[in-house]
């Protein structure tokens, strides 16, 4: 048991379970997956040295401890962390800096919304001071780019992976009135330091008619001079002419990459 690589605990409805303290003990682990648990180390427990992928969905856990557990766990490539708010106890007062502190290896990130926005803490800056020059496919879901703090937690990650070679936004559709600062963000701030030089796809789901989402998309292909592709998937509730309309204008848009394919779906 002490030598064992992979553990898989994922429950289902009902009370979220407790790990046992043998648990922390298996510090061999390589691969760890947990879904509805509730994470508790001793205060013994740093972390286990030789994990590689991670886990998370909705495993109740505080900013500190989730912290502590990742910093020590420093040869850690895939992390995924999809959580609602309630499994996220107590105070989460930490920021990006600090998280990523914690992944200096990272290559594979995914995350939700909601975790996303506990780390937007204060005011984000327009790039991270630590480069993310490891992550090579970052996978978010549930953003709303109708709001400042999402768009901006996207273009932080973004702008802060030299090397990404795969984006994938999940958006979360609303029909909401877009916010005034959320609309012209793009517009006011100078990307043309930002290269993508590795970028090969842009994966964006769920996507509605929103100025900032076709921005997004816009300063991907200005920035991406080896893309190959940008796959959209359109959502229902967009109207026809107005996907129409969409998929002119990005089309019409100088690339970087004459290679890149503009696809467009319906959900």
């Amino acid at each position: 048991m002490s030598t064992l690589k992979t553990f898989s605990l994922c429950i289902g409805l009902g009370n979220d379970h407790k790990l046992l303290s043998s648990f922390f003990m298996l510090q061999h682990l390589k691969h760890l997956k947990l879904q509805n648990c509730v994470f508790q180390p001793p205060s013994s427990f740093y972390g286990f040295s030789r994990l590689k992928s991670l886990y998370f969905h909705n495993v109740s856990i505080t900013s500190k401890v989730l912290l502590r557990f990742i910093f020590n766990c420093p040869l850690l490539k895939s992390f995924t962390l999809i959580e609602d708010k309630k499994h996220l106890t107590g105070c989460w007062n930490s920021d990006f800096v600090e998280l990523f502190t914690c992944l200096p290896m990272i290559e594979h990130l995914c995350m939700n919304s909601s975790p996303l926005k506990c780390f937007a803490s204060g005011v984000l800056p327009d790039k991270l001071p630590i480069a993310l020059v490891n992550l090579r496919v970052l996978n978010v879901s549930g953003l709303c780019f109708a709001k400042e703090v999402d768009l901006c937690c996207a273009l932080l990650l973004v702008t802060s992976s030299s090397n990404i070679e795969k984006i994938k936004m999940e958006m979360c559709y609303t029909s909401e009135v877009v916010s005034q600062s959320a609309m012209n963000l793009i517009d006011l701030v100078d990307y043309c330091n930002v290269t993508l030089d590795n970028l090969r796809e842009l994966e964006m789901r769920n996507m509605g008619n929103m100025k900032p989402e076709m921005d997004f998309v816009k300063l991907i292909l200005g920035n991406s001079p080896m893309l190959k592709k940008v796959g959209i998937v359109i959502d229902n509730r967009v109207a026809v002419n107005a996907e129409v309309k969409m998929l002119r204008e990005l089309l019409q848009y100088q690339r970087a990459s004459t290679n890149a394919k503009i696809i467009f779906e319906r959900q």
